[in-house]
């Protein structure tokens, strides 16, 4: 069984944490993804899933709690490359509307970090 990677990096920008998620995301793999996000304290963080082939209802749990805590905590965050196949998974789950989404983390970097900085 293919498991998730999770290549942490940072953005071009002061304060900005990149998650480069690879492989499937799914209740047996999003324990790592959880204890990544609850150590870093970035004023942004981007979480690529473009290298996501799919994900499961637990890692949306996930997702949907990282998106809680970064309002809990005035942080913010953005997912990118986002599939048809995630995509769909968000509309049926009634989430799409309120998580944040860009195309690539460079057009979510740029669009956070310049927010933040005027915070």
């Amino acid at each position: 069984m293919e498991e998730l990677q999770i290549e942490i990096g940072t953005g071009a920008r002061q304060g900005v944490r990149i998650l480069r998620l690879t492989g499937p995301f799914t209740l047996t793999t999003m324990f790592d993804f959880q204890n990544i996000v609850r150590e870093g304290a970035a004023a942004v963080t981007i979480i690529d899933l473009g290298g996501v082939p799919y994900m499961d209802s637990a890692a949306l749990g996930a997702l949907l709690g990282f998106h809680v805590s970064c309002q809990r905590e005035g942080h913010r965050y953005a997912l990118t490359g986002v599939s048809s196949r995630i995509r769909t998974l968000f509309q049926v789950a009634g989430v799409e509307g309120f998580l944040v989404r860009y195309e690539t983390p460079e057009q979510a970097e740029a669009q956070l970090a310049a927010g933040a900085a005027g915070a």
